[in-house]
């Protein structure tokens, strides 16, 4: 007796994972967002500037939100920068830090202005990213440290705000 094959399984790998589909990623009726510089209570200045753009940018990117002036949005993300460290994490023989690691901790909100409530409230994300005093051969420096925190909390804004509620 022959069996079936699924029809997934003939479908080349690169299209077997990819599957249109008319449901919203994001909550009813939110098409529009709009995001305000963060707010920074750390010690560390520009941190909202860098961190505010780069939310601005991944959903710019992912194309599923249009992102606007507050007066014109279905929803509004705003932002805390509370946390900012710098500390040493690893050390040399004569007890020198050798390298660092850059900590950022953001807390987030998504309020609806049409229902004038919150989608989510007061998430804690957090990123981190690491550097060498000493420029080794991966070349990551202090920036490049803060830039992959920044990254990392911006994705997973991103994430939060485009998913299903």
């Amino acid at each position: 007796m022959r069996r079936a094959i699924p029809l997934l399984m003939l479908l080349p790998p690169i299209l077997s994972g990819c599957w249109y589909s008319t449901t919203s990623r994001t909550a009813k009726g939110i098409k529009s967002i709009s995001v305000p510089f963060f707010e920074n209570t750390t010690t560390e200045p520009s941190l909202e500037i860098s961190v505010t753009e780069k939310i601005i940018e991944n959903l710019v990117d992912d194309n599923t939100l249009k992102v606007v002036d507050p007066d014109e949005a279905d929803a509004i993300l705003e932002g805390n920068i509370v946390e900012f460290r710098n500390v040493p994490f690893s050390f040399n023989m004569d007890l020198d830090a050798e390298e660092y690691h850059v900590e950022l901790r953001v807390q987030v909100s998504l309020f609806s202005r049409r229902l004038n409530e919150p989608i989510w409230e007061n998430k804690t994300i957090k990123g981190d990213g690491s550097y060498f005093l000493e420029v080794s051969e991966a070349g990551l420096t202090y920036e490049d440290a803060l830039a992959e925190a920044i990254e990392e909390i911006t994705d997973q804004i991103l994430n939060l705000t485009v998913q299903d509620w």
